[in-house]
């Protein structure tokens, strides 16, 4: 976003105000890198510090290169605090924040006590088209900032929403019996909760997802039919 901003917009409208050709110069380096860093990221070398510092850099540089607070420069401020807010967290973010601040208020200084600093429009009427072209831009850039922020957050809450109903669809179908069960050591019932006792297979019907069918082991199919062969007459 960044260095399509920075390449397709900023710099050719800066060409038809006739900035100097030093902002131009800075704005298509940092284009270059903001697109290097893009790169960066995909192979998973996220370096957002280098890139706020860049940011930071080329907006103190434009400042003095764009008619000062005169300028649309204070516009763009604003995209960049959230920048700031978005991509930091903790003692970092306040700590970038107050940086922000200071420079901010050093930039309003330095033009104050070095006017000769400043370069001011080249022609009378650059202002107006400054400033309605900085507003468009700085709008643009927070509009993208909060939709990649949102569209993470959508993306995210519709992963934990398929993550809980399949934790809840598990914990229906999944009925865990926990702890010791008292069972008769001759008939093999089982107690309780009430102190009733039931039938292992009554038990598990009603304490677990299961259902029994009938069968025969072959132990007890030997034990059975060989006595059946025994009695049956010759």
């Amino acid at each position: 976003m960044s260095a399509c901003l920075a390449l397709f917009v900023i710099l050719p409208t800066n060409l038809l105000q006739e900035l100097p050709l030093s902002l131009n110069l800075a704005i298509s380096a940092f284009g270059a890198l903001a697109y290097a860093l893009y790169r960066a990221s995909l192979r998973g070398v996220h370096a957002m510090k280098a890139f706020c510092g860049c940011l930071g850099l080329l907006l103190n540089f434009s400042w003095f290169m764009n008619a000062g607070s005169e300028g649309s420069i204070s516009m763009f401020m604003f995209a960049g605090v959230l920048v700031l807010n978005i991509f930091f967290r903790g003692r970092t973010r306040w700590l970038f924040l107050a940086i922000f601040l200071v420079n901010g208020l050093g930039l309003l200084w330095a033009e104050r006590a070095f006017p000769n600093l400043v370069v001011p429009y080249a022609h009378a009427g650059d202002r107006p088209w400054d400033l309605m072209a900085g507003f468009v831009v700085s709008t643009f850039a927070c509009v993208l900032v909060l939709r990649v922020v949102l569209t993470a957050y959508d993306r995210e809450r519709e992963r934990l929403g398929a993550m809980n109903a399949r934790l809840e669809q598990t914990l229906a179908e999944i009925r865990t019996l926990q702890g010791l069960l008292p069972i008769c050591s001759w008939c093999k019932k089982i107690r309780d909760d009430a102190g009733l006792w039931t039938q292992v297979e009554q038990y598990l019907v009603q304490h677990a997802d299961v259902a029994f069918t009938h069968g025969m082991c072959p132990e007890c199919a030997r034990d059975h039919f060989s006595k059946e062969q025994d009695r049956a007459p010759e």
